[in-house]
């Protein structure tokens, strides 16, 4: 054989076998935004949240939603829709920035111009002090999933992280692999912290097992203080005004360990400010706020890390989101209910 010839078969079977890899991509869609896919029983199977959520934001299952970061993680669609007859799907990414919160908030709306309940998050992605919005975590964040242009995603799948999925995504379809989040978007990060341990939750939260004395009470009321500018608040208006009228909304302000909070009660109070005074703008918002200094956030049991509290929480947390809807939230030492239905 000439080497001509010799190089002219290997580059068509190089050729060959990038299309048949690309092909097998496209034929298992796992991010699930192919237009031309066989229907298969899909689930996401990306690591990524922000790859796997943009179908989900999408889907017909839906009527409802939960957006913000991993501080709303465990709260579980299941229950809620229990509590609030209605089908949830929980949007909430590890560290997501406010603006990703942004155009996975416009994505799902697009989808469901009439949703039923929207719940969001207001934490420390909103209260970071910085002149300019964020964009981006160091997680990739794919803007061209969340157009309404489908077709010029193919132009993006051809990589070897879309080949490592799709390979997943037939792992999965031959029952060989679980999918990484559930089909509405739960999944118990906690999970990776193994069995609840008090001493090792101890660690994480004071990088000791033994609690150092209690800090003194911490004043978390909304008020006006000297911080830095909080250019994410700037993205709030929009995400709330993008939610039509007739929408029950909630923003829920989640509970950290005050070991967490006390060096930033300042910066906690003006947010909280600045954030309810955009919220009000609303007059059918419903607003808890378990930021404060309470039972709480003081007790270790309470919480996985300084940040992330525990299951039990987060079902107290969805009892009272729905009681809050209808008014029944009596007041409690631990949270306010605030610009009420």
């Amino acid at each position: 054989m000439s080497w001509r010839r010799f190089l002219s078969t290997l580059l068509l079977a190089f050729g060959a076998f990038v299309l048949a890899c690309y092909a097998f991509i496209l034929a298992m869609d796992p991010y699930m935004n192919v237009p031309f896919s066989p229907a298969l029983p899909r689930a996401p199977v990306s690591q990524n949240q922000r790859y796997a959520y943009p179908a989900l934001a999408r889907s017909a299952d839906f009527d409802s939603a939960i957006v913000g970061t991993s501080m709303v993680r465990l709260l579980k669609p299941e229950r809620l829709n229990a509590l609030l007859d209605a089908r949830f799907v929980n949007l909430a990414m590890n560290s997501a920035t406010a603006y990703e919160q942004l155009q996975m908030n416009a994505l799902f709306l697009r989808h469901h111009p009439a949703p039923r309940v929207m719940i969001y998050a207001l934490d420390d992605s909103w209260c970071r002090a910085v002149d300019t919005p964020d964009r981006y975590t160091f997680r990739d964040f794919p803007e061209f999933m969340l157009d309404e242009n489908r077709w010029n995603d193919l132009l993006y799948l051809f990589n070897d992280k879309a080949l490592e999925n799709a390979v997943r995504m037939l792992e999965l379809l031959q029952g060989r692999r679980e999918p990484k989040y559930g089909a509405d978007g739960y999944f118990d990060f906690t999970r990776d912290f193994g069995a609840y341990d008090l001493s090792r939750t101890r660690q994480r939260i004071y990088g000791t097992s033994t609690p150092p004395a209690a800090p003194p009470p911490l004043d978390l009321e909304p008020a006006a203080s000297e911080v830095p500018r909080m250019a994410n608040l700037d993205l709030l208006p929009a995400l709330l005004a993008a939610v039509p009228a007739g929408t029950h909304v909630a923003v829920l302000i989640p509970p950290m360990h005050v070991w967490h909070l006390q060096s930033a009660t300042a910066g906690y109070r003006e947010c909280k400010r600045r954030a309810l005074d955009i919220v009000g703008r609303r007059p059918d918002a419903v607003v808890l706020d378990y930021l404060l200094d309470s039972d709480l956030t003081r007790r270790d049991e309470h919480f996985w890390d300084a940040l992330h509290y525990s299951d039990d929480i987060a079902r107290r947390l969805e009892t009272e989101l729905a009681a809050g809807f209808v008014g029944r939230l009596a007041p409690a030492d631990d949270r306010v209910q605030r610009l009420p239905r």
